[in-house]
């Protein structure tokens, strides 16, 4: 059994789940949302709006889909991903042939004060302590620097519960099981969804982690939110 969010350590159950669904990760994502995925990424990119000469840091990156929509954006732009899953990492190198490093997004192996922008996309939801992560995303960040999440936030409305909970539990059981080769993730994925964060939890984590001008939105009601914020 993954432990979920509040259950405690489950970093090594985690990593180890997404190094076996890597190889169709991208195919999964595209058919559970329609693709709509791109668009949330290429939105949360015209929202921190990358510039040439600025480094980034995409964090919890997966199969790297931010990292290379950046790069597009702002040619010029130095651009790392970092994710604790080697075989999300190999795949997206694979993609993008962009540097990656693998880590732990707790404990960084950064310096302070690094990049000017830091990017998670549907990954915070899966760290031991979401506090913790944007504490580090707080260090590596330049004073100025600009953080973008892209996540599954808990639903704090009756009616969009309702509905993310009718998805949740009949679609994606069934994607999962014809498309993915460990059936038991998206079970893990869907129950991890249900108990994290809300939106404004996490917006006032922000705040107390050291940034200032904290901004959310709602980009699917009861799925997919975005908080964007900036380093004090």
């Amino acid at each position: 059994r993954r432990n979920l969010p509040g259950e405690g350590p489950r970093a090594s159950a985690v990593r180890a789940m997404f190094d076996r669904i890597a190889p169709r990760y991208d195919l999964l994502n595209r058919v559970m949302t329609m693709r709509v995925d791109q668009a949330w990424r290429r939105t949360l990119l015209r929202a921190l709006d990358p510039k040439p000469g600025e480094a980034l840091l995409d964090l919890c990156a997966g199969t790297m889909d931010v990292a290379d929509l950046a790069r597009r954006r702002a040619p010029g732009q130095k651009v790392v991903a970092a994710d604790f899953s080697h075989g999300m990492l190999t795949r997206g190198v694979e993609k993008t042939g962009l540097p990656a490093s693998q880590a732990d997004a707790l404990t960084l192996p950064f310096r302070a004060a690094s990049f000017d922008l830091v990017t998670v996309t549907f990954g915070v939801r899966n760290l031991d302590s979401w506090e913790r992560g944007l504490e580090e995303m707080a260090r590596v960040l330049k004073p100025g620097g600009r953080v973008g999440v892209l996540e599954f936030f808990r639903s704090e409305s009756k009616g969009s519960r309702a509905v993310h909970a009718a998805y949740n539990r009949l679609a994606l059981p069934v994607l999962g099981r014809v498309l993915s080769p460990d059936p038991e993730a998206y079970r893990y994925l869907v129950e991890s969804m249900e108990r994290f964060a809300s939106r404004a939890e996490y917006e006032a984590g922000a705040a107390r982690s050291g940034f200032t001008k904290v901004e959310g939105r709602t980009l699917f009601p009861g799925v997919c939110g975005l908080v964007t914020a900036v380093r004090a």
